[in-house]
C-alpha cells in the first residue's frame, strides 16, 4: 500500500505518516508514505510513487485541495485512488465529495477515525 500525505502543517503530516505506518504494518516507510506541504510538492509525490490512499488538507500555501481532486484523480485514470480530505472548515463536506472525495476527516484529526476508514478497506491494499 501507498499513501501521500498533503498537509502544510509539517507536525500533523509526520504525525499521521508515523500512526499510518504502525497501524498499516509498513515495513519500508520512506518508500511506501511520502508527506508533502503544498499541491506541487503533493503532485510530484503522487506521479512518483503511483498511491492507493491520499490524505489531503484543503488550504495549502499553493490552492486548494479540494479543488484539485479531479486533477488527482486524472493522474492515474484507470486506478482506484482513495482520497481523504481534511479540513477545519466542516461546511466543505459537501463539496469535497461533490469533487470526488471518499471521505472527508474534521480537524482537529481523529486518529479513531483514520483507523475506521482503513477498517473498511481491509483486504482491498
Amino acid at each position: 500500500m501507498k499513501i501521500v500525505i498533503i498537509e502544510d502543517e509539517r507536525d500533523l503530516g509526520v504525525l499521521m505518516r508515523n500512526f499510518l505506518v504502525r497501524q498499516l504494518n509498513i515495513r519500508e516507510p520512506e518508500a511506501a508514505i511520502k508527506v508533502a506541504g503544498s499541491l506541487n510538492e503533493g503532485i510530484a509525490c503522487i506521479t512518483e510513487i503511483m498511491p492507493d490512499w491520499i490524505f489531503i488538507d484543503n488550504n495549502l500555501p499553493d490552492g486548494k485541495g479540494i479543488g484539485e481532486i479531479q486533477r488527482i484523480k486524472s493522474i492515474y485514470p484507470d486506478k482506484k485512488v482513495y482520497i481523504v480530505t481534511m479540513s477545519a472548515m466542516t461546511n466543505l463536506r459537501d463539496e469535497a465529495f461533490k469533487n470526488g472525495a471518499d471521505y472527508f476527516l474534521d480537524k482537529p484529526i481523529s486518529f479513531v477515525e483514520v483507523r475506521n476508514i482503513f477498517s473498511q478497506h481491509r483486504g482491498e491494499a
